[in-house]
């Protein structure tokens, strides 16, 4: 199964596309450079390149995850409107991929939200913190209008301590998460929720725990 992911270059990004072939899957990095296809070719992934100054980016989306078996918002910051450039200045990302993904029928979509930015987040976006919880929100509000199996993740603090195979994840209208998690542990629950048997919809919380991530995610 091909998974398309934008923010195949972030910490988490990173993490997924590691993670995917343990689970069958092909990563698809959503890229925007050119420089950047190399190293993640080198890595296992494949890449799309997207021409974000065109009008025809919404085109071009929907050509990208034609015939994937899931889509991945894995990015952080900058996934505000205009974050991809001038053409999507009156739209984000989050949407973009999303529409892309029920025009090309591309029903699983996971979406990692944020309600505990760690201290990186805050740093770097300063006095821009409460607009970027409110991307987080609107984008979630956005999913729930959409025809897809969609999931929500929102994350603990997110850390690079190594992986534990063990989370917690709360379920419910409105779940919060509390504590920390590891990036390749959040990296491998968006692989189980991805290839669970049914799909795992809503929004969850999820942060380090002690019950195995294959458990956690078949509870839901």
């Amino acid at each position: 199964m091909r998974v398309v992911i934008l923010g195949v270059t972030t910490g988490l990004g990173t993490c997924l596309a590691r993670a995917l072939p343990e689970y069958g899957c092909t990563p698809v990095g959503l890229i925007r450079k050119a420089a950047q296809r190399e190293p993640l070719r080198a890595a296992g992934v494949e890449t799309v390149l997207l021409d974000t100054a065109s009008d025809r980016v919404r085109d071009g989306l929907r050509e990208a995850v034609g015939g994937a078996g899931a889509v991945v918002l894995a990015a952080g910051t900058g996934t505000g409107p205009g974050s991809l450039g001038a053409a999507t200045r009156s739209v984000s990302p989050a949407g973009l991929l999303a529409e892309a993904a029920e025009r090309a029928g591309v029903h699983r979509y996971a979406m990692v939200s944020a309600l505990l930015p760690d201290d990186g987040v805050r740093a770097e976006l300063g006095d821009l913190l409460p607009a970027y919880l409110r991307e987080k929100e609107n984008a979630e509000r956005d999913l729930r209008e959409r025809d897809l199996d969609w999931c929500a993740l929102r994350p603990g603090r997110l850390d690079d301590t190594a992986a534990t195979g063990r989370v917690r994840v709360r379920a419910g209208t409105d779940p919060r998460p509390e504590g920390r998690i590891s990036r390749a542990d959040l990296a491998t629950t968006l692989c189980a929720i991805l290839t669970a048997p049914r799909p795992v919809r809503g929004t969850l919380a999820v942060c380090a725990g002690d019950v195995p991530i294959r458990e956690a995610v078949a509870e839901m």
